[in-house]
């Protein structure tokens, strides 16, 4: 064969449409990095910059004090009246309060709890040691009954576990989602769930056997990171299903940039405006954060609720992608065509 006759067969590459018809799409795309890059810079550094408490659970071993301290911090704190010292201590190692204060003779006592992390920790300590002054004394002993680990010593191990999943989980997705034209959804479902557990299994090895930043049982942590790495991917999946190609968007913001930025990992969620309370607890990494946190240092409590919160996401997710998939087949079926014969008998009845 001749090489005029290859050169004749070869197919010529389409021509690039003109640059007036894409223009609208590349701009389009450039907003939308913009508006991630705004969101993400603006939701960690914004909530960071000046966080007032909220709320605040802490206990007074002292009814006139705790009155009046409830008077004098206002919204700011939740705070509760004890009789004595053990009862404060239980509150603390609890996950009831974030700290108590307990006046006695010589000074009063501080007791805390680290894994509450840094800012509510600080700021718990700053209302408390007002109200030990308020009181006629100050704060000579503070003792944390419930420190982090000593291999997470500034108490950011929760954000990297949970943003890690996170983010391998909304990638997954994305991959899936782009291989739409060659596997079908409950291929790439099931590659989605095993691909999920197996990104979980990994962060939670590496946190707890291998670094030992979270002392949670591995066991509890993976099955933690697997409901929440499940629940984003499918959820991202339902989504982009739903919406279509925005729905990456919208998945980048609710899951990578709002629900972590509001889990309480690198901020507590006590020192949150409430309504940004609500939405990181009610997302999956604000709840995987949460799970993890109350089975690594507070026995599991308050662990429930946030499990229920990963299993519901999980659970609707799986019901938008069924429901969509049906609506699109349904839309995709080729209508009946009638046989020729059938066609000329219908023609003869109606003369």
């Amino acid at each position: 064969m001749s090489n005029e006759s290859i050169t004749n067969r070869m197919t010529p590459p389409a021509p690039h449409p003109p640059l007036r018809r894409v223009l609208p799409v590349l701009i389009t795309q450039v907003i939308v990095a913009m508006t991630v890059a705004g969101a993400f810079a603006g939701l960690y550094i914004g909530l960071q910059k000046s966080p007032v408490p909220h709320h605040l659970p802490v206990a007074v071993a002292n009814a006139q004090l705790a009155r009046a301290a409830t008077t004098a911090l206002g919204d700011s704190a939740d705070v509760r009246s004890v009789r004595t010292t053990t009862a404060a201590e239980e509150l603390v190692r609890s996950h009831d309060v974030v700290a108590a204060l307990v006046p006695e003779a010589d000074g009063s006592t501080l007791y805390t709890a680290g894994a509450n992390g840094r800012s509510a920790t600080a700021a718990a300590t700053t209302m408390l040691s007002r109200v030990a002054q308020a009181g006629g004394s100050d704060i000579v002993r503070t003792q944390d009954l419930v420190p982090l680990s000593t291999s997470d010593s500034q108490g950011i191990a929760g954000f990297y576990l949970v943003f890690g999943t996170t983010l391998a989980a909304f990638i997954l997705a994305q991959v899936m989602n782009a291989l739409a034209a060659l596997a079908r959804l409950r291929v790439r479902i099931v590659v989605t769930v095993v691909g999920s557990v197996a990104a979980a299994i990994v962060v939670a090895v590496i946190a707890g056997p291998v670094d030992g930043a979270v002392p949670a049982a591995t066991g509890a942590v993976i099955a933690v990171l697997s409901l929440l790495a499940v629940a984003v991917s499918l959820s991202t999946l339902a989504i982009t299903s739903i919406v279509g190609p925005m729905g990456v968007v919208l998945s980048t913001l609710l899951f990578t940039t709002l629900g972590n930025a509001t889990s309480g990992a690198t901020i507590s969620n006590h020192l949150l405006p409430p309504v940004l309370t609500a939405v990181g607890g009610a997302l999956p990494p604000g709840a995987a954060f949460g799970a993890v946190t109350a089975t690594s240092y507070f026995d599991g409590a308050g662990a429930a609720g946030a499990l229920v919160t990963l299993v519901v996401w999980i659970l609707v997710a799986s019901v938008a992608l069924f429901v969509a998939h049906r609506v699109r087949s349904a839309v995709r079926a080729p209508v009946p065509v009638s046989e020729p014969s059938t066609l000329r008998r219908s023609a003869a009845r109606s003369r």
